[in-house]
């Protein structure tokens, strides 16, 4: 990384200028929180095959995790402020230089369409489990969905992510809370041990240090398109590191209820795509219709966010309209989601993990370099 890529950030008065929106902070913080729960990070997924496996080191990977996520999302949110930022691009230059910015831009385009094959497999599993129905009803109903919430542009969506983090913060600790209940009262059965299957499935995560890393790596690859998007929305860097920190505070608390509930129930979980469903389902049909609800719209916008977002990108390149993109990546998406929405994410997610290490990496370098100026 060249000097130049450190220079030129906003820093009147160190913070950076512009106007502050009223309530940014809480919309950065409700889009950091939708745009990483999708339907592995909700489902409880995501959550198994990364520390499920690691006992007693997987909720001390969990609290680690959650670290790393107000760290980095300050961090990245932080410089986005600074750059004023409009798209990822101009984030990309500042973060990993000028040499690796075109292989990484791949990967998080790359990235995101495996986001919205992983939503329509999510969502077909989904109405499978927990509504009865063939799972290509599910998947094909949210690839509609996707198609026509895409043509409303991405202010919608930031709203309907406000809205709905609340509620989908909500459900988790109500079922981890409902959960130590049923255990203390010697209701549900002590938890097991995953089987070798399942350990096999997880064998490019050797160690729980190494799934909290990778779990935070991949998952930030979604929220650079998405902060790096609104840089010069964010008004200033005290504003953005606000809410960049709640955000990261509420997926600490959801991935803490989440180890909490899937640790309680056990062995069981290990045998459902959609574990916290499972779950939930002890308590009612309806906690279960709650949980069912929300989770298929944290689906939805994620889907909507990263088709989006990858639609726009190829829009400048292409020369063809991001409507018509958003049609042709939902539909090829939805031919990968036939993979499977467990075989997606135990094989996807880690190696995404272990490619978008250059760009953590990358944010720490350039957040180091920026203090050290300011210092000076």
């Amino acid at each position: 990384m060249t000097s130049a890529d450190t220079q030129n950030p906003r820093l009147p008065g160190v913070e950076g200028g512009g106007t502050t929106r009223r309530g940014m902070h809480i919309k950065l913080a409700a889009t950091y929180l939708g745009a990483v729960v999708g339907a592995g990070f909700a489902s409880g997924q995501e959550h198994l095959h990364f520390f499920g496996q690691f006992s007693p080191g997987g909720g001390i990977g969990v609290m680690l995790a959650g670290l790393l996520f107000v760290l980095f999302g300050v961090l990245l949110a932080d410089l986005a402020a600074r750059y004023g930022t409009s798209s990822p691009g101009e984030l990309l230059g500042h973060v990993v230089g000028k040499a690796l910015a075109p292989p990484v831009d791949v990967l998080l385009a790359t990235f995101m369409f495996c986001s919205v094959a992983v939503m329509l497999a999510g969502s077909g599993a989904l109405f499978r489990e927990q509504v009865g129905l063939a799972s290509n009803v599910g998947v094909g109903l949210t690839a509609a969905v996707t198609m026509i919430a895409t043509r409303g542009g991405i202010d919608g969506l930031l709203y309907l992510n406000t809205l709905m983090s609340p509620v989908l913060l909500g459900a988790p600790i109500l079922t981890a809370l409902l959960s130590l209940v049923w255990a203390w009262r010697g209701i549900l059965r002590p938890p097991c041990s995953p089987g070798p299957d399942v350990a096999l499935a997880n064998s490019l995560i050797p160690a729980w240090p190494i799934a909290s890393v990778l779990y935070v790596s991949y998952n930030l690859l979604l929220v650079v398109g998405i902060f790096a998007s609104m840089g010069d929305e964010f008004g200033d860097a005290r504003c953005a590191r606000r809410g960049a920190t709640l955000g990261g505070l509420a997926l600490a608390v959801f991935m803490v209820a989440l180890h909490i509930t899937l640790t309680v129930h056990g062995d069981d979980m290990w045998q459902q795509e959609v574990p916290m469903l499972t779950a939930a389902s002890y308590f009612g049909p309806l906690l279960r219709a709650a949980y069912s609800t929300c989770l298929w719209f944290a689906m939805v916008t994620t889907a909507v966010t990263a088709c989006f977002s990858l639609a726009r990108r190829l829009e400048g390149r292409l020369g063809i309209s991001h409507r018509a993109l958003a049609v042709v990546v939902t539909v090829v998406a939805g031919l990968l989601a036939q993979y499977g929405f467990a075989n997606l994410v135990s094989r996807l997610y880690p190696v995404f993990g272990y490619l978008g290490l250059p760009l953590v990496f990358g944010l720490a370098l350039t957040s180091i370099k920026i203090r050290l100026t300011i210092i000076r």
